[in-house]
């Protein structure tokens, strides 16, 4: 088996979403080649107070609209975290999420020595068929003159950057780790110089410039980590909203290559990698920087576990069709897993966006794992009144994630015996004057 991974970094400048199509950001637009995992990194998020009290009570906008579109293609959120202007969203195909273990956020502040997190990393990690992937998003310090800082703020993260209760701890010690981030390394040549080699796209005269691969050949940063060549404009910076160069901060930016995503494997998961594509989002022109995205396809082929789904779902015993406002009885089989009293079942519309994006829910029957080949049954009242195709999940209260994903089925409209009525207003007559 091989899994496409699509890894995404954009800093947004403190910008709402755009009015626009984001299926190529995310690999969405080629059905033939779509990912398995999508990993979004966004720096530079608005963090105002108001804006972070707001997001207690409703999920942030650029969350919003890119889990709307993952899950239009089957890909369900794992998880987003944010630590202040950052972001991090990671999301997995439908099919593959019984096979998800062991979710774990992490993160690291570089800023005011390590007490302020408007600098540093936010990651999630987890296990995938019983190979540990992790993804980081970072943010370092701006300005040209402060290379060696950067240096220091990767040094920092790849040294305590850590999870709880799981293992591997350590985030470099996983078997794949995608890092990705607005990094802010520059390019040591005179603007002119810069500007020149980019129009006429000779992009490879610029590399022995720039600051990262510089780093990177002396061992300061990113050591053991591999990227594809830069081969796209560089990244930073414009005046937003057009495809020209900074001319209106009053600053004349340099152009350099300050987004990027690298990626590094375990000696054991060596040559299991290969990048797809690699390049920048011209289109998206809302911020002084361009996204950029890597697609890379994971082979796991020597590498997949004896894991298999936990939990059988009976269908045919299920009294379907199933039609809406009415009960629906869910008959499942628990194998090789120790049911807990607090496990559940949510019922979903298919391309549902993540974990608690269920229609409803009821908890699971208690020792269900006992229930041998019969089986387990968990009556759902009133189903949903609106037609369309489902799917059942089995979520683990211990695991703290969905371990079992029902073929999809469909509930049709209510008989007409279990419509709800509607209300007629009926005109009162008004009396002659």
């Amino acid at each position: 088996m091989s899994l496409r991974v699509h890894v995404c970094t954009w800093n947004v400048k403190v910008t709402q979403p755009p009015d626009q199509d984001f299926r190529p950001l995310l690999h969405l637009d080629n059905d033939q080649e779509l990912p398995d995992i999508v990993a979004v990194g966004l720096q530079e998020v608005d963090a105002k107070p108001q804006s972070l009290l707001i997001e207690y009570i409703k999920e942030n906008s650029w969350v919003k609209i890119l889990q709307a579109y993952l899950g239009a293609y089957g890909l369900v959120k794992l998880k987003s975290i944010r630590m202040l202007g950052m972001v991090h969203l990671v999301a997995v195909h439908t099919r593959h999420l019984p096979y998800v273990r062991d979710i774990r956020p992490g993160y690291c502040k570089t800023a005011l020595l390590g007490l302020l997190g408007t600098k540093g990393a936010v990651s999630l990690r987890f296990t995938l068929y019983g190979q540990s992937f992790c993804f980081i998003n970072s943010h370092f310090s701006a300005h040209a003159e402060y290379e060696e800082q950067r240096n220091l703020e990767y040094e920092s993260v790849s040294q305590h950057l850590s999870f709880v209760n799981c293992t591997p701890q350590k985030a470099m010690e996983h078997s794949y780790v995608f890092w990705l981030g607005d990094f802010n390394y520059r390019i040591n040549e005179t603007i002119e110089n810069i500007k020149g080699l980019c129009g006429k796209q000779e992009y490879s005269a610029l590399w022995p410039h720039d600051q990262l691969l510089q780093s990177q050949k002396e061992g300061k940063c990113f050591v053991n980590f591999h990227e594809g060549d830069l081969k796209f404009p560089p990244t930073y910076k414009y005046n937003p909203g057009t495809n020209e160069w900074d001319t209106e901060s009053g600053k004349y930016r340099k152009p350099a290559w300050t987004d990027r995503v690298l990626w590094q494997v375990t000696e054991e998961r060596k040559n299991t990698v290969q990048m797809e594509s690699y390049t920048s989002q011209q289109s998206y022109l809302a911020s002084d920087h361009r996204p950029v995205g890597a697609t890379l396809v994971v082979d796991l082929n020597d590498s997949i576990s004896s894991m298999e789904d936990p939990i059988s779902w009976k269908l045919d015993l299920m009294s379907l069709p199933w039609y809406g406002n009415e009960d629906g009885l869910s008959v499942y089989v628990v194998k090789n897993y120790k049911t807990y009293s607090w496990d559940w079942i949510g019922l979903y519309r298919v391309g549902f966006q993540h974990v608690f994006d269920y229609e409803m829910y009821e908890w699971a029957v208690g020792d269900g794992d006992e229930y041998g080949e019969n089986g387990c049954a968990v009556l759902f009242d009133c189903l949903p009144e609106e037609a369309g195709h489902y799917v059942m999940c089995y979520y683990s209260y211990k695991l703290d994630c969905i371990i079992s994903v029902s073929d999809p089925f469909e509930i049709l409209p209510p008989r007409d015996e279990d419509k709800d009525p509607v209300e007629v207003q009926v005109e009162q007559p008004t009396e002659d004057v």
